[in-house]
């Protein structure tokens, strides 16, 4: 962490251990030590508060996962698409990549992770007040390719798909993180089958009943962006 200055340790320092031990296992002080801060009242001036620091880290890695999410969309759309399913999967398992985020170490998705399991609600008044509007084109891509599936089961299946691809890459990243060899990770490309898992989950036929379904209406006026906004965030994070 050289070069850095403090506030920037103490964000580095946090998320790294807010990855390895859970945000709630985490005390302020841990967090100022480790980042070797002179003075023990460092967070508290910077961010008013642990939830200050959670609440600026979550602005980091979301505005990195956006930025990064519109560049690959942005790619597949110079070049006439996204064409299928695989290609929305790809740009949101693929991007950003961690050396173009602030914090390039690999503790991003157990961050997150950790957040999701025990302060979801913390997660989700949060990113109610973002411009979530790069995550919701890309579900939206997905329902127009899956509109062969009845409207409830594309919708929990976009639930299914964002928790698996979260907790699938905080795992790989733990991997990362400890510079042990491990064959599991390393007899195949895990992004790439992470891909092709999260593909299929999406695609899979639909069985039972709800083959029934009627397609609701798609209506003739478009929703509002508010509406869209929170069609993407039931999507991933359902309160």
């Amino acid at each position: 962490m050289d070069g850095l200055d403090t506030k920037s340790r103490i964000k580095v320092c946090a998320r790294r251990l807010f990855a390895e031990r859970g945000v709630e296992a985490v005390t302020v002080r841990e967090i100022v030590a480790a980042s070797g801060a002179k003075n023990g009242g460092s967070l508290n001036y910077y961010f008013k508060s642990k939830e200050g620091l959670i609440s600026e880290l979550l602005t980091d890695l979301f505005r990195d996962s956006s930025d990064g999410w519109l560049e690959g969309l942005s790619t597949l759309q110079r070049a006439g698409g996204p064409n299928s399913v695989r290609d929305v999967v790809t740009v949101l398992v693929r991007w950003p990549a961690e050396s173009k985020m602030e914090d390039p170490s690999p503790t991003a998705n157990r961050f997150l992770n950790s957040l999701l399991s025990t302060r979801r609600k913390t997660v989700r008044d949060f990113l109610e007040t973002m411009n979530f509007s790069v995550f919701g084109q890309m579900l939206r891509y997905i329902r127009e390719m899956k509109s062969d599936l009845p409207q409830p089961v594309i919708e929990q299946r976009l639930i299914y798909f964002s928790w698996y691809i979260i907790s699938a890459k905080a795992a790989y990243e733990s991997y990362i993180a400890s510079g042990k060899k491990n064959p599991i990770w390393e007899g195949f490309d895990p992004l790439q089958n992470l891909i092709d898992c999260g593909t299929g989950l999406l695609e899979a036929p639909c069985s039972g009943k709800e083959l029934e379904i009627s397609q609701a209406s798609s209506g003739s006026k478009k929703a509002s962006k508010a509406h869209a906004r929170t069609r993407a965030l039931d999507a991933a994070f359902p309160s």
